[in-house]
């Protein structure tokens, strides 16, 4: 079947079919892209065989894995998702380690239950033919571990450690120890699916135990601390996700110092084709490459105007000028013990430029969509550590050698659909204002706002592509990231050339907005100094004191991130008005010290009246629940907040309905309600039960 088999080109003014072994469309030039697919239920392996074509679109190519032959087309969706597939998709924000699902194939008898549902993890190990590396599409944890570094290793079991709890608060838990289940994609630990917990579930002590099996083949200078770790799950002596995580926290600063990293920075922006006036804006300066040597901390912004001319031009500048500012690059230096620190700094001033342009939208009577504003991308680097912030729909992709993976979620309606479990995203995306923002810098107070930071650990050369949607709509970055970018990690073109290209092609495959890029090019290399060994007692002394003086309170908590920072206050409106997009008024700058000793001693405070009440009155144990999802509750009669509509003059493209893919700008606006949560009853979490009836 291969060798008649076609892949279509996913160029919506293409659609051309290709051979399989093509890597560019032999019509248009576009590079093809190719999604490897998991089918769910072990039943498939034996009821469907390689070479077959399912549906007559998605290819066989393993047990259980398909090809889609014709990306470019939505993929089928059910009316409304089953019960225990929400799992999947409330856990979007997660989605660099949780697969999301991408379709299903409706069983071709109703009689039975042979629905298969399409999971999809991103980019996908692939040689230079564009065939799968892995058979089982990413290596298990075990397969690779004794190959990774000491720094590697411990990125891994942080990445373990940091999804406990959101796993947890959905009874999938077990999906982490379960050896078939814990895959690696290159940096990232994955999920190939999740598991349901039994009636008793699991605790740190079987993740101690799980991790126990890994020591043999550790990196040499970290297995004594493993055993220390180890042991203390085990023992139930370390009990807290939290302290966990804090500890990894302190190896991974530690382990970190065996590497030196560089950077290279370039941003550049263009009006577009269609459009009169550039509302984007960006940080560094334009058209000029910064190098950063070891030890500078590296700052990128890109902001995506809303208001049309007379406002978004400002509202984008005036955040510019507010971040670059507010930001200290200064290395802190009790980023040690609090890890957070630069997230609460980040989002403190993310707060703050917010606060500024609302006020200026309130001194200008603006109202509605008359109100100016901007969607916010941001990346900043401190040691092993890039931050990567965001609001509104702009986004931040992370590109090694051989993966590009998608860091933030659009603050959109489509995005929101699927987090409340109502709908699949490459479905969701197909409904009018799906693209709709439902939040951005200065539309309101910032008691409103909910920016997303997150923590990502760099252990190997990478690029961070920060791009306005003049760039990533319609798939232009998971089209081109391996021809355009990964020459810069190769040596083959400098950073400059780079961001040019992808100008270029913004302007040419795009064309209809203002189009902004920032790159952000890592370098690493080994420390001239090898790093010693970390001693577990050295990193248990140094952080458990200053945990235990916390109350760790998850009940309220929605992860509307992969790491959301909630113990922000919101700042006091600025005392001066601001006269001009080029002339804001001072900020006092934020010291992260300040912000921990001010975190740490309310919290100590509140824990020392808790104490004083729980000693009479001690609670009751309460069960784990599910997360709240950000946004409405079907049966609240909440309204949700009005989307923030983007007043720019020009043309907006039309989005084929055929255009099914993240990055898409949604084809036109749909009307109807979200769709309702059934009543049916929930089913495994692994997939559907396996059919009554073999093949012909």
């Amino acid at each position: 079947m291969d060798s008649v088999t076609t892949l279509q080109c996913q160029n919506l003014t293409c659609l051309s079919p290709n051979a399989l072994t093509n890597r560019f469309c032999e019509k248009c030039g576009t590079p093809l892209v190719k999604r490897y697919l998991w089918m769910m239920g072990d039943w498939v392996r034996t009821y469907y065989h390689v070479g077959e074509l399912i549906d007559n679109r998605y290819l066989v190519k393993q047990p259980q894995i398909v090809l889609d032959t014709k990306p470019a087309q939505a993929p089928q969706a059910p009316e409304e998702p089953p019960s225990w597939l929400s799992l999947y998709l409330k856990l979007l924000p997660f989605h660099l380690h949780i697969p999301q699902v991408y379709g299903y194939i409706p069983s071709p008898d109703e009689r039975l239950n042979m629905d298969i549902w399409l999971l999809e993890y991103g980019t996908i190990p692939l040689d230079q033919t564009g065939e799968l590396i892995y058979p089982e599409l990413l290596p298990t944890l075990a397969e690779v571990w004794s190959q990774a570094s000491d720094l590697r290793q411990i990125h891994w079991l942080w990445q373990m450690a940091k999804l406990w709890h959101p796993l947890q608060r959905k009874a999938v838990v077990s999906s982490l120890l379960n050896p078939s289940l814990t895959r690696v994609n290159n940096q990232l630990l994955q999920l190939l699916e999740l598991s349901k917990d039994e009636a008793t579930a699991p605790n740190l002590k079987d993740l101690g135990a799980f991790w126990t099996g890994l020591i043999p083949t550790a990196a040499a200078n970290i297995q004594d601390f493993l055993v220390s770790l180890t042991q203390e799950l085990e023992s139930g002596d370390l009990d807290r996700p939290e302290s966990l995580i804090a500890i990894l926290d302190y190896a991974l600063q530690h382990y970190g110092g065996g590497q030196e990293r560089s950077y290279e920075i370039f941003t550049c922006t263009d009006t577009g084709l269609m459009r009169e006036h550039n509302e984007d804006a960006c940080y560094p300066p334009t058209n000029q490459a910064i190098t950063l040597a070891h030890g500078q901390n590296p700052l990128a912004i890109v902001c995506d105007g809303i208001g049309g001319q007379e406002g978004g031009e400002i509202a984008a500048q005036l955040a510019i000028e507010t971040l670059s500012r507010e930001i200290n690059p200064s290395p802190t230096t009790n980023i040690e013990v609090y890890p957070d620190s630069y997230s609460l700094v980040l989002e403190q001033a993310i707060r703050v430029t917010n606060d500024l342009i609302s006020q200026r939208n309130d001194q200008e009577s603006r109202q509605d969509r008359q109100r100016m504003g901007t969607t916010l991308v941001m990346a900043f680097a401190q040691a092993q550590e890039m931050y990567a912030a965001h609001v509104g729909d702009s986004r931040i992709y992370w590109i090694t050698a051989h993966s590009c993976h998608q860091v933030t979620v659009d603050d959109d309606l489509a995005s929101r659909e699927v987090k409340l479990g109502y709908l699949l995203y490459r479905d969701a995306i197909q409904y009018p204002n799906a693209g709709a923002l439902v939040q951005a810098l200065g539309m309101s107070s910032a008691n409103n706002l909910h920016p997303t930071v997150q923590r990502l650990i760099i252990d190997q050369d990478c690029v961070f592509l920060l791009c306005s949607d003049g760039l990533s709509d319609y798939d232009r970055v998971e089209q081109y990231w391996d021809s355009e970018i990964v020459p810069l990690l190769r040596g083959e073109k400098n950073v400059t050339a780079v961001g040019e290209s992808l100008l270029q092609l913004a302007n040419q495959k795009n064309g209809h907005d203002n189009s902004t890029i920032a790159l952000v090019y890592c370098r690493v290399v080994p420390a001239a100094e090898p790093v010693t060994p970390l001693v577990y007692a050295e990193a248990k002394e140094r952080i458990i004191p200053d945990l235990n003086d916390q109350d760790f309170d998850h009940s309220g908590d929605t992860y509307p991130g992969e790491e959301v920072v909630t113990a922000i206050p919101t700042p006091p409106p600025a005392s001066s008005s601001v006269s001009s997009r080029t002339s804001p008024p001072a900020l006092t700058r934020v010291s992260p010290l300040v912000v921990v000793v001010i975190a740490v001693g309310v919290l100590g405070l509140l824990a020392a009246i808790a104490w004083q009440f729980l000693s009479h009155n001690p609670p009751s144990n309460p069960p784990i629940s599910p997360a709240p999802v950000t946004g409405p509750s079907p049966t609240t009669g909440t309204t949700p907040p009005a989307p923030v509509t983007d007043t720019n003059p020009g043309t907006t493209p039309p989005a084929p309905v055929t255009d099914t893919n993240p990055g898409t700008t949604p084809s036109p606006p749909v009307t109807g309600p979200s769709p309702t949560i059934g009543t049916t009853p929930s089913a495994p979490v692994t997939g559907p039960s396996p059919p009554n009836a073999s093949p012909n």
